[in-house]
């Protein structure tokens, strides 16, 4: 694997890179980097081209002052496939990461595959919470990188209280992906009635529930979510 980097309309953006035929693309949760893709990269098939992407504000990629939306988030991924000339993608996307790929297939065209692995969304999120519980979320995602900013994350954690970003009943219903959506069954961050909710919304979707597993099954259970992702993307 490689880092790389692209340049967007609102900043550069870093990348992991590992060649393949079949793109493949990995959004993080909030916070977090594409390094946390990293366990699972050497268990998935050799024909996937994988991109684990430092989303905007977030690990090796600029963090300029602007208003963090999931809007943003979703036009530096359409931004990034068209530099990159990707006729077809597949998004797979953890918890904030899966609130971006979910909005791009509903707004910027529907990807090969969209993987939801505890994705926010449809949650009552921490900017929607008193001040004393989102302000101390905020504090403790930005201890959890030394590469987190306050500015961002507490940017991040006001615009995702917006409605307008939230994903919506009928337009989940309207969705034509193939989809899977990935929960770990002891995800106390967002519980796994939400992963159900997304599962009986999305038509033809199909839900794999990982035990022993919290809001990050792709850390706790690599090895599951690895032989599960590599069925399912070459469906």
């Amino acid at each position: 694997m490689q880092r790389k980097s692209f340049r967007s309309s609102y900043g550069t953006v870093s990348y992991i890179f590992r060649d393949g035929k079949v793109p493949v693309i990995f959004l993080h949760g909030l916070g977090g980097t594409g390094n946390t893709w990293f366990k699972i990269g050497n268990l998935l098939d050799d024909e996937f081209r994988l991109y684990f992407m430092d989303m905007l504000g977030h690990g090796r990629s600029d963090k300029p002052d602007i208003q963090y939306t999931i809007s943003v988030q979703e036009d530096v991924v359409a931004q990034f496939r068209e530099q990159e000339g990707l006729e077809s993608i597949s998004l797979v996307g953890n918890s904030y990461g899966g609130w971006v790929a979910a909005r791009y297939s509903i707004d910027k065209g529907e990807p090969e595959h969209l993987v939801l692995e505890d994705s926010a969304g449809i949650n009552r999120t921490f900017g929607e919470m008193e001040v004393e519980r989102r302000d101390n979320f905020t504090k403790m995602v930005v201890r959890s990188n030394p590469l987190n900013t306050e500015a961002v994350i507490g940017n991040i954690v006001a615009n995702n209280a917006d409605p307008r970003w939230k994903l919506k009943e009928d337009e989940l219903r309207r969705l034509r992906v193939k989809t899977l959506v990935i929960w770990g069954d002891d995800d106390n961050v967002i519980p796994l009635e939400n992963g159900r909710r997304l599962y009986g919304l999305i038509p033809g979707s199909r839900i794999e529930v990982i035990e022993q597993a919290g809001h990050v099954p792709h850390i706790e259970r690599p090895d599951k979510v690895a032989r599960i992702l590599n069925e399912f993307l070459k469906s």
